[in-house]
């Protein structure tokens, strides 16, 4: 453990960044409009991220030498365990509301989920009411956009990138966050690289937010939670406020779609190396679905009065694209929407994006391959002895090692998925409709965020615990956290 804390410590100065602009923020809205309440929670958030930042950097300063491939597996689950319980604290503190809820938040923002249990209602724990987004003050809306941001970055990309300091094990934390490609063959430029790429991208995502009428608040947020792929808005009803305003939801699905491709996709155009996007099959893919799931979202309109009855065609096919780009931006009411259409959403969030970008999902790359892997399959039973398959996919080669992978990753997510749908029937029968819950629980599992209303202050304590562990086992895709577990376990045998 000893040699981990510096990495520990880092996080926790990732952790308190967002606070201290978040409250910062606060007290500049208290002198720009008068409102005491800004002053006081941005003061609260403003202290709470200083001391976190102050002591994570004096902690990280502490030499403790390199770490080994466990470690740093272990270090990487750590972050994502202790950084939303860590942010959790001050906001249940800040906002007096219960901890459960302010961790669910934190959570559901640091993982890019989206889910929220601002929804202006008693909380399950104690009664306590919890304000909805409209009614939650700037600094609190401010900091759930950076902690989207950071956590679409991811936190030991942007700690590798901006904060580490010569002798951190960047490989070994960079490959245990999931990110297993790279812009340059030093990880520290890959991540700075990206890291600037992606400074880039929201800054225009923010412009074209303003430039469709909206004040800059909700330009600079929507900016940062769109490229984000985390859904978090400044309304209450997501992008249902702005059903009227075309330009807004574009922008929206947009911004998404940039954190949802690939970010080598992007380097490589902005590197003026557009040539290679033939090599990107993700790319391909990525289009080919939206096209797919766009014509599914028309034909089940059009062939389903129910889906006509709770939703228009632009509510439809928004809601679909945003699903698949694992957003959560929302428009329509999906726990009143027919079967058919939430079963069409359930498959666009268990696609998700693209590997090396900032959605969820088990990813389009392991969707291509799967294919890849049943053609070849199918090839050489039909084949005469000794045929060879083309086994090459774009830049990848599909061998062993890439088949192992892909199937041990897939196969954790729906483990995990079957897991927590049975727990949830067994500790809540007849409670949820069943598509309504299968749903719900896709959204936490592959990070998502589009509600049926399962999600909120008055849901059981039991399904927000899951839901927060869901969400974090998502994120990083479930396996380094059995890897840590099996880590532990083996130190422990050698310690007895």
């Amino acid at each position: 453990m000893k040699r981990i804390a510096p990495y520990l410590a880092l996080a926790l100065v990732t952790a308190g960044l967002p606070l201290t602009a978040g409250g910062l923020y606060g007290i500049f809205l208290y002198y720009a409009r008068g409102d005491y309440r800004e002053y006081v929670v941005g003061y609260e958030m403003a202290l709470a991220g200083g001391l976190l930042v102050a002591l994570g950097y004096l902690a990280s300063r502490v030499r403790a030498g390199p770490i080994r491939a466990g470690e740093g597996v272990l270090a990487t689950t750590l972050v994502w365990l202790i950084v939303p319980i860590i942010t959790g604290i001050p906001l249940a503190m800040t906002l007096e509301i219960p901890l459960i809820d302010a961790i669910f938040e934190s959570a559901s923002g640091w993982t890019t989920t989206g889910l929220s249990i601002f929804t202006g209602e008693p909380s399950s724990w104690g009664s306590v009411y919890v304000p909805s987004v409209d009614e939650l003050p700037g600094s609190i809306k401010l900091w759930r956009g950076l902690i989207q941001w950071l956590g679409g970055l991811g936190i030991i990309v942007f700690t590798i990138a901006f904060l580490a300091r010569p002798g951190i094990s960047a490989a070994l934390l960079y490959l245990a966050e999931g990110r297993f490609e790279r812009l340059e063959a030093s990880l520290k430029r890959s991540a700075t690289k990206m890291g600037i790429i992606y400074a880039t991208l929201t800054i225009i995502c923010i412009a074209l937010f303003k430039m469709t009428g909206i004040g800059w608040e909700d330009s600079v947020i929507h900016g940062l939670t769109g490229i984000a792929t985390g859904g978090f808005s400044t309304k209450s009803e997501s992008m249902a406020s702005y059903i009227y305003n075309d330009y807004v939801l574009a922008v929206a699905l947009f911004a998404a779609f940039l954190g949802a491709s690939n970010f080598a996709d992007h380097y490589n155009i902005l590197t003026l190396r557009p040539g290679r996007l033939r090599e990107s099959v993700e790319l391909k893919a990525q289009l080919f679905l939206l096209a797919v799931f766009v014509a599914a979202a028309y034909a089940i309109y059009y062939r389903d009065s129910l889906l006509r009855e709770a939703y228009t065609l632009k509510q439809s096919v928004f809601d679909t694209i945003s699903a698949l780009l694992n957003v959560g931006f929302q428009t329509g009411d999906l726990g009143e929407a027919p079967g058919a259409f939430k079963f069409l959403i359930l498959l666009a969030t268990i696609i998700g994006g693209s590997a090396f970008s900032t959605a969820g999902g088990i990813k389009i790359l392991r969707v291509v391959i799967a294919a890849k892997i049943i053609k070849i399959q199918a090839l050489e039973s039909i084949k005469p002895p000794g045929y060879a398959p083309n086994k090459r996919l774009g830049k990848y080669i599909v061998d062993e090692h890439l088949e192992k992978a892909t199937i041990s990753v897939v196969s954790s997510f729906f483990i995990l998925y079957g897991f927590l749908v049975v727990a949830l029937l067994i500790m809540y029968p007849g409670k949820y409709p069943l598509d309504n819950l299968l749903l719900e629980t896709a959204s936490a599992v592959f990070n998502m965020g589009e509600s049926t209303g399962i999600t909120g202050a008055g849901a059981p304590i039991g399904l927000k615990v899951l839901f927060i562990g869901a969400m974090l086992l998502g994120r990083v895709e479930i396996l380094p956290f059995i890897i840590a577990l099996f880590y532990l376990a083996d130190r422990a045998k050698r310690i007895m």
